[in-house]
């Protein structure tokens, strides 16, 4: 199926890869169908593409890529209205902001996207964690990452 998106032009998509955001994201009630999009540049970064507006696209990320100790943490009637019993069956994914400076990029925890990779049906749903804020600063939170990465090689160094 051929497409027009907002980065990348006319694309062809496999309508399998197609999801449905149950009454779509938060300021976009109604635009429900979309498809993720690989970035062309390397990197953690996905486009969620809508297809009932080609103008419109998100830049999205998986919170465990840039914060190693995020845990899914939103109401079970909300897990359960997307065919789940239980967060840790589901893929959470993240809105990214990126300002002109984009070392100041955020993602949006509080209000994470939650797919069940089976149905292919997600809906953006409330965080109860107190500490996932609207914007976390991407580029710090993988320093954080990266530091904590280095100090379990080295623990690892030290027992060899």
């Amino acid at each position: 199926m051929r497409i027009k998106t907002k980065p990348y032009g006319e694309v062809e998509i496999n309508e399998a890869n197609i999801i449905k955001i149950v009454d779509g994201l938060f300021g976009f009630p109604g635009l429900e169908n979309y498809v993720f999009l690989e970035s062309k540049t390397e990197g953690p970064f996905l486009w969620l593409q809508s297809l009932d507006e080609p103008g419109l696209a998100f830049v999205v990320i998986r919170p465990e890529e840039f914060k190693a100790d995020y845990k899914l943490s939103v109401a079970l009637e909300d897990i359960k209205s997307i065919g789940l019993e239980s967060p840790d069956e589901a893929v959470s994914i993240a809105l990214v902001v990126i300002p002109p400076d984009p070392k100041q990029m955020t993602a949006n925890l509080q209000g994470p996207i939650v797919l069940n990779v089976q149905s292919k049906i997600a809906r953006q749903m409330i965080s109860l964690n107190p500490e996932y804020k609207i914007k976390h600063h991407i580029l710090d939170e993988m320093k954080v990452l990266l530091e904590k990465t280095k100090e379990g090689m080295h623990k690892e160094e030290v027992k060899d």
